[in-house]
């Protein structure tokens, strides 16, 4: 689209806002999409005027949505009522790419490295969102959401959104709007917490967990008592015992660098610190004993299965998780089964959870006006969000009231847990077992939470890149000692962190001390 189109760009916006407001209000978070009128396929849509004038004066452009999610087999379904909508709207069509998560992040950075066409692509802080800025692959976004997109600034839940995804002060990202941070919390099966009367409140530590896992394994064996995988994350359990917290790069997603978020000087540790070996050597000895004594599964050093599979199986009765009001009822709504969660880490606020589902514009969109346009209506249109959400109406969910739906099993779509990767959350229909308050309790929860002191804080790692790569290697090479897979992981530990250390993990903690330094300085309130 030519740049000469912008006020009237401006005015189509202004319309779309005017269009969505059937929603009694943009922050009402139990607002009911527009009435619905049934088109002969049965499928429901709003009733809305038929085309404006103004979109018709626009020129047509698709949108390319290139999101984190398993592809669906009625997506081109959705995709074509998704379209029929947006024609008469803004005169826009959409291209819907999901991707599997388990090759999003590779296929998403070839299709950047190669300069392939795209508009809209999901980011997180664990998809590596800081470095793909650094690198040029999305958007500065401040001119646009002022200009397309003030839905998004009048409907967010919590100002800290737009705080958390910049860089150098310049915003990259749009977050979906959701619960705002997390807890840490361990999370456990009704039916086995009741059988075997577990007293979940006083677990606050994976080693107060072992006289039930010796329970469970003689009692249950079809069950896994440990589900692990080959993560370096896996014995990392720095939020349930210290008051650390990683800020800066992740070598192979392996917290690295951390900060005591209750200081005052926010004084840069490594991983080669004393007190944070100390915190490694004896998680990994506590996972070996696990290992040896049969609570961990046997190919935690191979496997890559989904725990949320093993879960539909009904093979796991506790896993460490992370928390919301209503964490509970959505693993119910995925397997089936009753859980209870006992919350051991208050939530806290940090960029990277603030960042960790979010919509940024290619730098290869041929019109990032049209595509912040498209976001603007994801987080302000219910009939939008819930269509790509949860589909069609009578066709893959039947509406129990005007803000709840009953799935329809093996309908073709809304398998996908897509609720929280795209645009606004608190415009989801509540699907069973989900309470009525549950949005008004996000949004305590987001209100009650702490804020983390360096909350917007973002690393560039120009100066640093070449080193952090030599880490990543390293922290790879040695992901397995925390598995408990392997014998004398203490020794390993020691010898990673040589490695780490000669390899240069100082002068990057030298760098992010620099910058943070300065960002403190910048930020004085």
């Amino acid at each position: 689209m030519k740049r000469h189109t912008t006020a009237m760009l401006a005015m189509v916006i202004g319309l779309s806002a005017a269009l969505t407001a059937c929603s009694s209000g943009e922050k009402n978070a139990n607002s009911s999409s527009p009435a619905p009128s049934s088109s002969s396929s049965g499928t429901a849509a709003p009733s809305s005027p038929a085309a404006s004038p103004e979109a018709s004066k626009l020129e047509p452009y698709n949108v390319s949505i290139v999101y984190y999610g398993k592809p669906q087999k009625d997506d081109a379904v959705v995709q074509e009522e998704l379209n029929k909508y947006l024609q008469d709207k803004i005169n826009t069509t959409v291209t819907l790419q999901p991707i599997a998560p388990s090759d999003y992040k590779k296929k998403t950075e070839l299709m950047m490295n190669t300069g392939e066409k795209m508009d809209l692509v999901f980011t997180a802080s664990w998809l590596d969102f800081a470095a793909n800025v650094t690198k040029g692959a999305f958007l500065e976004l401040d001119s646009l959401l002022d200009q397309y997109g003030q839905g998004i600034k009048d409907s967010l839940s919590s100002p800290l959104y737009l705080e958390a995804p910049r860089f150098q002060g310049k915003l990259y990202a749009i977050p979906t709007d959701k619960e705002i941070t997390q807890g840490k919390a361990f999370t456990f099966r009704q039916d086995i917490v009741d059988k075997y009367n577990i007293p979940i409140d006083q677990i606050n530590k994976m080693e107060d967990l072992e006289p039930y896992f010796a329970t469970i394994k003689e009692a249950e064996p079809g069950m896994i008592n440990n589900y692990m995988t080959a993560s370096p994350l896996s014995f990392m359990e720095y939020e349930t015992k210290s008051n650390y917290r990683p800020i800066g790069p992740t070598p192979e997603k392996m917290p690295t660098f951390f900060v005591d978020y209750k200081s005052q000087d926010m004084k840069v540790k490594t991983v080669i610190d004393q007190d944070i070996v100390d915190l490694n050597k004896a998680d990994a000895e506590m996972f070996r004993s696990y290992y040896e004594k049969g609570y961990t599964n046997a190919d935690v050093a191979t496997t890559t299965t989904n725990v949320a599979d093993l879960r539909k199986q009904g093979k796991i009765w506790m896993q460490t998780t992370v928390w919301k009001p209503g964490a509970d009822i959505e693993m119910k709504i995925a397997d089936g089964y009753d859980w209870v969660s006992h919350v051991v880490e208050e939530p806290i606020v940090t960029t990277d959870l603030a960042t960790g589902s979010m919509l940024s514009i290619s730098r290869t969109s041929k019109n990032p006006e049209r595509a912040m346009m498209v976001l603007n209506i994801l987080h302000t249109d219910p009939y939008v969000i819930n269509l790509l959400v949860n589909g069609i109406e009578n066709k893959h969910y039947t509406k129990i009231s005007d803000n709840r739906i009953e799935p329809i099993a093996d309908s073709g779509y809304g398998d996908t847990a897509l609720f929280w990767v795209l645009g606004n959350q608190f415009l989801n229909y509540l699907k069973p077992g989900q309470p009525d308050d549950l949005y008004d309790s996000w949004k305590q929860f987001n209100r009650d939470a702490t804020r983390f002191p360096l909350l917007g804080f973002t690393f560039d790692d120009s100066n640093v890149k070449d080193i952090i790569a030599e880490l990543t290697t390293i922290v790879g090479e040695y992901k397995v000692i925390g598995t408990g897979a392997v014998p004398n992981a203490s020794k390993l530990i020691d010898e990673r962190n040589a490695k780490l250390k000669s390899a240069g993990i100082e002068k990057v903690r030298d760098e992010l001390q620099s910058q943070i330094d300065a960002w403190l300085q910048q930020n004085k309130n």
